[in-house]
Parts: C-alpha cells; structure tokens; sequence
C-alpha cells in the first residue's frame, strides 16, 4: 500500500514553517497526510560578563521562556502542544566569552485549512526572539544584555535547514 503523497499547498506550508524556523532554531517535520506535524526547537543564547552572572540571568531567561510558551499556546488557541523548557548551565565559548542557552521544543500539526493562527503564534514567538537577541532583556530586569538565539557557536556551525529535516 503506497502512502499518500502530501499536497502540494502542505509543502508550500512547510517551506514557510521552515522560512520562519530558521530566524533562530529549525525545524523538523512528518508529512502524516491530510496533515503535516512540525517539530520546532528555539534558541535563545544570553551573553554574559562571567559565570557567575548566570546565577542571575538564568530565572530571567526561564521566566522569559515560560512567557513565550504561554503566548505559543494562547496564540494557537490551544493547538500547539505544551512547550519544553531547558536553561543551561553557564558555559564558555573558545574565546572566552561566557553565556546561557534556553532551549524551547513544541510540536503543532497543521493542515491546508487550519494552519493560520499556528503560523501567527510561531512567527510571533520567533519574532520576539530575534527581538530579544537584538536588545536584550527589558529595563525591568537585571541590566540589559545581548541575547543570541543562535544555538552555540557560528550560525555556520549549524547545517541548513533542509539538511536538518532530513534526519527528523
């Protein structure tokens, strides 16, 4: 029994999905005909001065990173699933620099009529992230600081997206 190839309107939404995953994380992918569920992960990297600095950044970049899933959730109305969480541990780069890493995992199934306020909410939420890598974290916190949501190392580091959906 040969299985059903995904309509051409699923694989223009997934180059859109894909388009707006590669502003700061990427994205995998099943075509599950008439559906097509997406695997997202979101980076977000905080610079830090030292080590010890990531004592105070990290409960910011976690509440931060629960704020956001929220916003996933109620801006899907529901139909992305609850978002993981993860905060690193301070780390250092080879040259030196030290920063934290939050990691956001979701996963949504869309298909050709319902995919609309899924695309709204994640192009939002990765919106805001490249926001936040931008100008950092608000006044209301510690200092603000330069937030990356490049995973670590050089955007070069990372293979394209396509080449990552082909292992997901």
């Amino acid at each position: 029994m040969a299985l059903a190839q995904p309509s051409p309107k699923l694989q223009a939404l997934l180059k859109d999905f894909q388009q707006i995953a590669s502003m700061s994380g990427y994205l995998n992918h099943s075509f599950d005909p008439p559906q097509l569920r997406l695997f997202f992960t979101l980076y977000g990297r905080v610079m830090m001065d030292s080590p010890e600095q990531g004592a105070v950044l990290a409960p910011q970049l976690q509440a931060w990173c629960e704020d956001l899933s929220t916003r996933l959730r109620e801006g899907s109305s529901g139909t992305i699933m609850q978002p993981q969480v993860q905060v690193s541990a301070p780390q250092t780069m080879p040259d030196g620099r030290d920063y934290l890493v939050a990691t956001i995992t979701f996963n949504t199934k869309v298909t050709e009529t319902s995919y609309l306020r899924i695309r709204t909410a994640i192009l939002a939420a990765y919106q805001e992230a490249v926001k936040m890598r931008e100008v950092g974290f608000s006044a209301e916190g510690a200092e603000a600081m330069p937030v990356s949501t490049d995973a670590p190392g050089s955007p070069t580091d990372m293979p394209p997206v396509d080449e990552m959906d082909k292992h997901g």
